[in-house]
């Protein structure tokens, strides 16, 4: 043993280092991959940073104890441990090692590349993966975004879809730009995320949030006991009534290693901590769980637990009680209830169901996949385990659904994991609520399921989220389940309450927060749901459905076409059985003059979202767009989403004289009924025009011309609002109105405000404009636009030299296509 010198002072606060497909923040004492926190003790992190700052020179172990345990007598076994603890938090292994490599006798060393950077870098994602690009909100008042599109040489390269909701916004265009104010490091709800700070400050002296527990054992393999323990005494703490309990996606993702009591209070919104550590020798336990008062800082209750392993079911029992017992001394109407649901007995199992549900909850088709495994594990180890046979199921069906896939013999195939997890446990919230999600039932009885589920599981988030999504599709776009045609009218106030209650539950959960955001645009517009976006992306970097979104801010509001599919790239690379990205990806390569990428892209899609008549449009298929478009069982999106698709059947009409089909088809798929301009709406605003012009030539002119009157009157209540393509429909209304003039300063406008969304179709295909193909003034736009259309190539070329998008070897032969004719 060796008396170890004070350690030499810190010179890289505040530094973040990329290790390998790790995000190291020596500031915040923060190690994420892929997104998601790796909990580290202390002693953990510091010897982490040791390695760091030397990479890749070898540390011997003299310099590793005096600087991880500085004045302290330890020994070199005590290193050792500590180096095995480190390697099993990471997954490393010591035969093969992927970070820490030990080298005999003198010490150890990193084996991955090390860089620094910037505190705005983006977390690495997994290898293979494109660098997420360092998204930065657009200033008002600018033509274009302020984003710096970063990377890194040495960086590792890698939803449900978007709301529809959100589709539909982004498709139609949102409002002018905003800024997003900066944060404190590590903020827990960044700003624009909404809390109700009356409610907040009502209900965080009844929340208490359960911490990761430390593991103190000799053998590292115990680890998954510091994890389980908590996760267990978590679920059972929230069955008592008059307490809320913060979800584990949350307090599991805080870390406690360089942030006191208090502070994660204030970013969990709890009065009361529940933390402590765990130790195993042989088959006996030992357990210290302290409860703190996050408000004043003190500890108000502690206990220490000495049981065999077999009892550990009991200790939890028992710490949840005691726990219960020390804040009804302080909270009066606490009311514990016996445990409803019946729990896996085996702590294996019950660790594979979280981190299943952990991956389910990230909301992408790659994570709802690997979840599934997990499920299966848990199900193998304790085959009563009701809650992971309903966990199973709703994997496989929001597996189904992200790809955009009948979901009936899914339900038919899956529907046994249902019915074996109500026969088991009959009070399983878990199985109510994803019976409620992705039934084929009629409201009512799916909003009971989903009330059964709320009061049986009072602390699922994703339960909640989803619910509220349920009620009020309208604002949340019902981004979760299957789509339907029936009709409810919207609960919104009932909607919003179910929300806040999640999001008090889980307030680091970006799931909810997206739901929220989605939700924010009735009220608050366009900018405020970018806003909104930006901020889940705060929360976390790589949760696909926000970087999809915020892909589609950039092509549609800011006319950034290269960081569009920059943005867009990673996200196909981080879920790439995922349509809505490609989706979206596609049609941003049609505007850049990339058909080669735009059909490879799209490749990558079940046939049902390649959405063909787009790129039979662009390559100047009139005929086979139309008959495409007319096929609606072609496209996996609905109206909001399958662009161009009403242009594509009124161009058809146009040509052939077929025109009653034609005004059938565009009235019934777009939902006006009988009367258009009375069911006017952002998803279907352009299908109106067209719609004008068919009833136009089949005579019916003064329909054509009060339809066009509704179209102006809505685009004026609502231009602001929108933004993005309502300039170019009030273009095409005032040009089919005659006005040439006001028709092209508007176009020209259109463009300028940052809007260049299937800009090849206006300016060569559109029959609207083509009389003026000749005019001058067109022809002055037109060149503007392809001027900025190079511009944006040569910036995507750019972005492939540095690999920050799909190597051009993949569109070797691709050509200009007809934008450029």
């Amino acid at each position: 043993m060796s008396q170890t010198p004070a350690a030499a002072p810190d010179v890289d606060h505040g530094i973040i280092y990329l290790v390998g497909d790790l995000r190291v923040d020596i500031g915040q004492q923060r190690v994420t991959r892929s997104g998601a926190e790796i909990a580290l003790p202390n002693l953990s992190f510091q010897l982490l940073v040791a390695l760091i700052r030397a990479a890749p020179d070898v540390v011997s172990h003299d310099a590793l104890l005096a600087r991880v345990w500085p004045g302290l007598v330890v020994s070199p076994e005590t290193l050792h441990k500590r180096a095995n603890l480190l390697r099993e938090a990471l997954g490393d292994g010591g035969k093969e090692p992927r970070y820490i490599a030990a080298v005999r006798s003198r010490g150890y060393r990193l084996i991955v590349q090390v860089t620094r950077a910037e505190r705005s870098a983006v977390a690495p994602a997994p290898d293979a993966i494109p660098a997420r690009p360092d998204i930065e909100p657009s200033m008002p008042g600018s033509t274009g975004s302020t984003a710096n599109i970063a990377s890194t040489s040495q960086g590792p390269k890698q939803w449900l879809g978007p709301a529809l909701l959100a589709v539909a916004l982004l498709t139609v265009g949102l409002v002018a730009r905003t800024t997003v104010k900066t944060h404190g490091a590590n903020p827990s709800v960044p700003a624009g995320l909404p809390r109700d700070e009356a409610a907040s400050a009502g209900t965080r002296a009844r929340t208490v949030a359960v911490m990761p527990f430390e593991n103190i054992s000799a053998d590292v393999n115990d680890a998954y006991l510091a994890r389980g323990l908590p996760e267990m005494i978590l679920n059972r703490l929230s069955r008592v009534t008059g307490l809320t309990v913060i979800a584990r996606n949350s307090s599991f993702a805080i870390s406690t290693t360089s942030i006191d009591s208090q502070e994660i209070g204030r970013r969990l919104n709890s009065g009361y901590l529940v933390n402590g550590s765990v130790q195993r020798k042989a088959d006996r336990l030992r357990m210290s769980v302290q409860l703190v008062d996050t408000t004043a800082g003190t500890l108000i209750w502690s206990a220490t637990f000495d049981r065999t392993l077999n009892d550990i079911f009991d200790v939890e029992d028992e710490v949840a009680e005691q726990v219960t017992g020390a804040l009804s001394a302080r909270l009066s109407g606490l009311e514990p209830a016996p445990l409803a649901q019946r729990r896996s007995g085996n702590v294996e199992a019950y660790l594979a169901y979280l981190r299943g549900r952990t991956l389910l909850g990230r909301l992408s088709v790659a994570e709802s996949d690997a979840a599934a495994p997990l499920f299966e594990k848990a199900i193998s180890l304790d085959p009563n385990f009701a809650a992971a046979y309903a966990s199973l199921y709703d994997a496989r069906l929001q597996a189904a659904d992200l790809r955009h896939e009948d979901l009936t013999p899914y339900r038919q195939r899956f529907r046994p994991l249902i019915d074996r997890a109500l026969a088991i446990d009959p009070n399983s919230g878990a199985a109510y609520f994803a019976r409620a999600m992705w039934a084929e039932a009629p409201f009512d009885a799916r909003n009971a399921d989903f009330k059964r589920g709320v009061a049986l599981d009072p602390s699922n988030g994703r339960g909640l989220t989803t619910y509220a999504e349920f009620l009020d599709r309208e604002n949340f776009g019902w981004s979760q389940g299957p789509r339907t045609n029936e009709n409810y009218p919207p609960r919104s106030e009932e909607a919003k309450r179910i929300l806040q209650r999640a999001l008090q539950i889980d307030p680091m959960s970006p799931g909810a927060h997206f739901a929220a955001a989605t939700g924010s645009f009735a009220e608050g517009g366009g900018a405020v749901l970018e806003q909104r976006m930006l901020s889940v992306l705060e929360l976390d970097p790589n949760f696909v459905p926000a970087l999809s979104q915020v892909g589609l801010f950039r092509w549609v509001l800011h006319d950034k076409l290269a960081e569009a599919v920059q943005i867009l790239e990673h996200a196909i690379a981080l879920d790439p059985g995922n349509p809505e990205s490609r989706h979206t990806a596609m049609a941003v390569y049609l505007d850049l003059l990339e058909e080669r990428a735009a059909r490879e892209v799209a490749a990558g899609t079940p046939q049902v979202a390649r959405d063909v008549h787009l790129r039979l449009m662009y390559s100047g298929h009139w005929h086979a767009a139309g008959r495409a478009a007319y096929d609606d069982t072609a496209s996996a999106f609905d109206y909001c989403g399958n662009w161009l698709s009403a242009e594509a059947v009124r161009d058809y009409a146009l040509r052939t004289g077929e025109l009653n089909p034609a005004i059938a088809f565009i009235k019934e798929k777009f939902q006006f009924g009988f009367d258009p301009a009375a069911h006017l709406n952002f998803c279907n605003i352009g299908a109106a025009i067209a719609l004008s012009q068919l009833s136009s030539a089949q005579g019916h002119a003064l329909e054509a011309v009060t339809l066009r009157r509704a179209v102006i009157a809505w685009l004026d209540a609502n231009t602001e609002k929108y933004a993005g393509p309502a300039r170019r429909q009030r273009a095409t209304v005032l040009l089919l109105d005659g006005r040439r003039d006001a028709a092209l300063d508007e176009l020209s406008e259109s463009f300028r405000s940052g809007n260049y969304m299937h800009w090849w179709y206006t300016l060569n295909f559109d029959p609207v404009w083509l009389p003026l193909h000749g005019d001058r003034s067109f022809q002055a736009i037109a060149t503007d636009v392809r001027r900025h259309v190079d511009s944006e190539r040569k910036t995507l070329e750019e972005l492939r030299r540095r690999g920050d998008v799909p190597d051009a070897q993949r569109l070797r032969g691709s050509a200009p296509g007809p934008g450029n004719k």
